[in-house]
């Protein structure tokens, strides 16, 4: 019976967790996907390509140049040579971002004791490998 409803679990905590990040980030210009991509590029200085981005971000490789469109009219990206990297001013903006993602990591485990948390990702990074491994 649980095999049933955890994928419906999944995409409804996802589309929750999702809605909250996208109203938070309004103030910012930019959207949750948006900034998962600039963390991603906030650890790498040289950038990274289109494909190891839609790797890291476990999307595809339109998604990734569909965000980098909308990034690089922002100024908050540029592209050389498909190598993806994040300007000063994307850089900044992550900065300030920062302290809603970690409002949001709050959120999720305000309600869970530590060993919930850690159980939790630990499956959840499982889950995460076992989906890398399957492509």
């Amino acid at each position: 019976m649980a095999e049933g409803i955890i994928g419906s679990f999944f995409t409804k905590i996802n589309n929750e967790v999702e809605k909250q990040m996208n109203d938070d980030l309004k103030k910012f210009g930019i959207n949750a996907n948006e900034l998962e991509m600039l963390i991603e590029l906030n650890h790498h200085q040289h950038g990274k390509t289109f494909e190891k981005l839609a790797k890291e971000l476990h999307v595809t490789n339109d998604k990734v140049k569909s965000l980098t469109k909308k990034l690089a009219a922002k100024d908050l990206i540029r592209v050389d040579d498909d190598t993806v990297i994040e300007t000063e001013a994307g850089k900044d903006l992550c900065k300030k971002v920062e302290k809603h993602r970690a409002e949001t990591d709050q959120t999720i485990t305000g309600m869970l004791s530590k060993d919930e948390i850690l159980g939790l990702v630990n499956v959840l990074k499982k889950m995460l490998k076992s989906s890398e491994d399957n492509k």
